[in-house]
């Protein structure tokens, strides 16, 4: 076959004429063919926008849509039509976000013309960033695939004004800074501690020194806390069960444990000149012992004289990572692991699976390794998100990403996830298993098409991720048309549940397990034949969470943990069929902080029994864009804003929260969580860049009192902007002194945002950073 080639030379999108509802924008594409003339041809390309359409009582979705191809002089058009396969068991054309189209007649592409794709009137959203406009462009000509990626010239986003865009930014810094308590923490810790008391006199470590533990026989904790030592100072420490020493570092059990309100987590400090101690009532609160010792000698090996008291104000302190959308080594995961260690984070929530990846290699089911945990579900088409290489600016060492004929794929084995549950638990964090239903289950279906299908469903719906075909067939579980499909999830779920079953961790649940529950299509199930009985005349979030409800009659030994609509409303009424509180893990309320939004849904869960961790979307959703700067990466559907300071801010929406609960159950607010949902990840230098600094507001906004972290209703950031620091030069071993960012990039290396400047991109100028 003729081998094509083309090159995108303009990418207009924005408002159009006949653009004319308020999410309405057009596309047009401009491209110069160069490879040998084509009859047969399709056109593709990936952008975080659907360009399918569906006209239903549900759902109204590209009702004005138009598509086509013209000439350069437009003497020549043709209508394009979008490419979708009508069974999930074949392999596919478009999917979600990856578009395939094909011209509705003959349509040759002539070497050295010149073209337009014109994609008219699409409702779903403008855009305003590049990682939200059409990239990755291909086509496809029989078995050939020619790619083309532009250069960040070629597009014009038509209601992108640059100037106003960046009056706005310093707008935005200038106000937050104002909006800002001014007192500043004594000490330069992250998180800041409760209690942080100068004492006179210094201690110096030094080597050949001893390392007494006291506490229990349990040394995993002084252990780590010996190589911390030689790897930050190089000093050399002995590890010792003694009772009777008094110098070197002594860990023992806290003989007042009122002193950290009897906290599990809690800790004392105290250096002295003759050495240090550290008392806690077990591991956990010598491990975020050793955390602050390890922040303090980093900055000198001769520390102050200080008696430090802490404990944290939330149980939970998590973040949550997308290993579906992308797949992350088992080494980058630990990577990530410690980074939320260091900054007193507990929880792992890992998001195994999704529409695009099932990640769970369990050993029974073959087809997940050969289908479902490859993107494109192990054909040599269709890669889902193909987010370009050169749009993105944390690609800092210009590597190539996949394009949609690359090969990828990846699932974690259940001794992969045996030593990410050890390494995790060994640094105080607990790792949370996710797989979502009953939607977002697209990889498992492609997997098990026989098994999860059902056939009478011929209902029509969208999700918000363009998907038409992602839901399992809930009306018939514990049915016997259902028994092959009843039987299988039964099994995945108590498979994962059971390897996330030996956990060490203080918090650890026995056999939790997230089901996600999450951004059903109201289409779904709608002309299922097989939803009578019981089922009839509920909405799909009714369907899904009476099919949760009977998962938990079945496996009541599971403690089914999921997003809010696995339990509620989409405002905040509990679903009639919904999982009894009593077998809840945790529910994470993703909906923004308003008062009417997240906060209503997070009483209401709250004040039926539920443990509730907060997700505000606005203030916790990492993956979201810092900025609505053209070239800053991540969506933007939160609001315009996701950074440091929006993270520290949700420490006063949670405030706020269980001021609106009442004393019953406040304490059922949990904790926060930060999510890393990774469309736009690509890779773990990009992770970290949406990761770091937000997590250190996380960190402030989730261990730090909340008098410290919201007094006098205003968020504490000038103190710690200060803390994070203005950085340092290129020269790691100079970062004494300069901040936590560079105390992280001494640690971690972690690139984060604004390295090597510290917080200065997130303050306004000549003001902490000059």
């Amino acid at each position: 076959s003729q081998e094509p080639s083309f090159v995108v030379t303009k990418v207009l999108v924005g408002k159009m004429d006949g653009d004319l509802r308020p999410a309405e924008f057009s596309t047009k594409i401009t491209f110069t063919y160069t490879g040998q003339s084509i009859d047969q041809w399709n056109f593709g390309f990936y952008m975080a926008r659907t360009f399918n359409r569906l006209i239903s009582e549900k759902q109204n979705i590209n009702p004005d849509l138009t598509m086509q191809i013209c000439t350069q002089d437009r003497s020549k058009c043709q209508k394009l039509t979008y490419l979708q396969e009508s069974d999930i068991a074949v392999s596919d054309s478009s999917a979600g976000n990856t578009t395939l189209l094909s011209p509705s007649a003959n349509f040759s592409l002539i070497s050295g013309q010149q073209y337009t794709i014109n994609l008219l009137h699409n409702n779903q959203w403008n855009v305003g960033n590049y990682s939200a406009v059409p990239q990755s462009f291909f086509i496809l000509s029989n078995t050939r695939i020619a790619n083309s990626t532009p250069e960040s010239s070629v597009y014009h986003l038509l209601d992108y004004h640059a100037t106003a865009v960046d009056l706005g930014i310093q707008a935005h810094l200038t106000s937050t800074w104002n909006n800002s308590n001014q007192i500043v923490a004594n000490t330069q810790l992250v998180p800041t501690p409760v209690n942080y008391t100068l004492n006179t006199g210094s201690h110096t470590l030094s080597s050949n020194f001893a390392i007494h533990n006291t506490l229990n026989s349990n040394n995993t904790v002084a252990e780590l806390l010996q190589t911390n030592l030689l790897n930050d100072l190089r000093i050399v420490a002995s590890i010792d069960n003694s009772s009777t020493a008094s110098q070197g570092i002594i860990i023992k059990k806290i003989t007042n444990a009122k002193q950290i309100a009897d906290n599990p987590e809690g800790y004392k400090i105290t250096i002295a000149q003759s050495g240090i101690i550290i008392e806690a009532l077990n591991n956990s609160g010598v491990f975020y012992a050793m955390q602050t010792l390890r922040q303090l000698w980093n900055i000198s090996a001769t520390m102050d004289a200080a008696t430090i008291i802490d404990y944290p104000r939330f149980k939970y302190r998590g973040v949550l990572l997308d290993t579906a959308r992308h797949f992350f080594t088992v080494a980058e995961i630990q990577q990530l692991i410690d980074l939320a260690a260091t900054h007193k984070l507990n929880t792992l929530h890992l998001h195994f699976t999704d529409d695009e990846g099932f990640r769970i290699g369990l050993d029974a089911y073959p087809t997940i390794r050969s289908i479902a945990d490859t993107r494109a579900y192990g054909k040599s088409m269709m890669a889902m998100y193909l987010v370009q290489a050169n749009l993105d600016k944390t690609n800092l060492q210009s590597v190539l990403y996949p394009y949609v004929n690359t090969t990828y794929a990846g699932t974690y084995s259940v001794a992969d996830l045996t030593n990410l549950i050890a390494y995790a638990n060994q640094r105080a964090i607990t790792i949370i298993p996710e797989i979502d239903l009953p939607g977002h289950a697209r990889a498992l279906i492609k997997a098990f098409p026989q098994q999860l299908r059902d056939l009478n469903d011929h209902s029509q719906f969208m999700t918000v991720q363009g998907y038409t075909d992602d839901v399992l067939p809930v009306c018939t579980y514990n049915k016997q048309s259902g028994t092959q499909f009843t039987k299988l999830i039964n099994a995945i779920m108590q498979t994962t549940a059971a390897i996330f079953n030996q956990q060490t961790t203080i918090y650890a649940l026995k056999e939790e397990i997230s089901v996600g529950g999450d951004e059903v299509s109201s289409g779904a199930w709608t002309k299922d034949s097989s939803c009578n009985g019981n089922w009839a005349n509920l909405s799909a979030l009714e369907k899904s969470q009476l099919f949760f409800q009977m998962m938990g009659n079945l496996n009541q030994n599971l403690k089914l943990s999921g997003w809010q609509q696995y339990i509620q409303s989409d405002a905040s009424e509990l679903g009639q069929h919904r999982v009894k509180s009593s077998q809840a893990g945790h529910v994470w309320v993703w909906n923004t902080s308003g008062a009417d939004t997240g906060q209503a849904q997070a009483k209401v869960l709250a004040e039926a029994g539920y443990p509730v961790v907060l997700d505000y979307a606005d203030q916790n959703y990492f993956d979201i864009a810092y900025t609505p700067a053209i070239d800053e990466p991540g969506y933007t559907w939160t609001g315009p804003y996701m950074d440091t300071y929006a993270a520290l801010a949700s420490a006063g929406s949670a405030s706020l929260t269980i001021d609106k609960i009442s004393a019953k159950f406040k304490s059922n607010i949990v904790g926060l969580e930060g999510t890393l949902w990774s469309e736009n990840l690509t890779n773990y230098d990009h992770l970290l860049y949406m990761a770091v600094p937000k997590m250190a507001g996380l960190a402030e906004a989730s261990w730090s009192a909340d008098v410290v972290t919201n007094h006098a209703g205003l968020p504490n950031w000038h103190s710690l902007a200060a803390r994070l620091g203005c950085g340092t030069g290129n020269d790691i071993e100079d970062f004494k002194g300069h901040g936590f960012l560079a105390y992280l990039q001494h640690i971690h290396g972690v690139k984060y945002r604004g390295y090597p400047q510290g917080i200065r991109l997130e303050v306004p100028q000549n003001t902490l950073c000059r």
